[in-house]
């Protein structure tokens, strides 16, 4: 083997290796495809007021904190992720956040005190742990805070139907993407694992706040997670259209637009109380 193979190969282990995080530098908002009422909805549950001290938990690149100083500039803010990457990401969204509130470090091994946070914020978060770590997270989330503290989730919802086939879909995108390590630790749960976890994690009150569809779009994965790869979006286009049953189309409102397929996933946001 040549040197110049040698050092590939190299680099693209080293590559793999490393978090998603790291290397999925994207716009939630975008692939998402976020809309203003349902980020509204979401400030409306965190309903931050003065001087509460509140954490972005597994903040990415700071969007949540940054609405949420959007709706009260005196609160308190803390931000918490675990890739380095991200982190500087938040650091030049949020400039006027001071530096030694951005905490690198993953939230079941968080260092706060106890009962010290008003509310804590999980946006499409809880789902990139695996499902061990969940319970974990939860718990931690509930020491944390302060006895009337709030916790506050946005996230996708999945059910008996849904799950598995939800799963397998971003598996294989992340595969392909070269997101190992998402591949390996994501667990996407079911609405009542979910609700199961926050009782096991003591949160006494389990609000549904607010309820609403997210339209999943390979194609907009294209630009920001499979490098402009063609032959990439072609062969998770391929997978869906195996792996998604006759039965299940109906259901997720499945569309089939030859290079982009279309189905809608329910979202919901949370709200526990201690």
């Amino acid at each position: 083997m040549s040197i110049n193979n040698q050092y590939y190969k190299l680099r693209k282990y080293l590559y793999n290796m490393k978090h998603g995080f790291d290397i999925r530098i994207v716009s939630y908002e975008y692939i998402h495809n976020i809309n203003q009422k349902d980020w509204n909805k979401l400030l409306e549950a965190i309903s931050p007021k003065p001087k509460e001290t509140i954490l972005d938990g597994m903040c990415g690149y700071g969007a949540v904190g940054k609405g949420i100083l959007g709706r009260e500039k005196s609160i308190n803010l803390f931000l918490l992720d675990e890739s380095e990457v991200q982190m500087e990401r938040a650091k030049e969204n949020l400039p006027q956040v001071p530096k030694n509130r951005f905490i690198i470090a993953s939230l079941p091994k968080s260092e706060f005190r106890e009962e010290f946070f008003d509310k804590v914020v999980i946006k499409m978060g809880l789902h990139e742990a695996p499902k061990k770590e969940q319970l974990k997270i939860a718990k931690e989330v509930y020491k944390i805070l302060k006895p009337s503290g709030k916790f506050i989730v946005w996230d996708i919802f999945l059910n008996d139907q849904t799950q598995h086939f939800f799963q397998d879909v971003i598996r294989k995108k992340d595969e392909l993407a070269g997101f190992d390590m998402l591949t390996k630790e994501r667990y996407f749960f079911r609405e009542d694992e979910f609700l199961d976890t926050m009782k096991k994690a003591n949160f006494s009150k389990i609000k549904e706040f607010h309820t609403f569809q997210y339209r999943f779009s390979s194609k907009r994965r294209l630009e920001s997670e499979l490098h402009n790869d063609k032959k990439k979006l072609d062969l998770l286009n391929e997978f869906i259209r195996k792996r998604c049953p006759e039965e299940l189309k109906k259901t997720l409102k499945f569309q089939d637009n030859l290079d982009d397929i279309q189905f809608t996933i329910t979202n919901k946001i949370f709200v526990m109380s201690k």
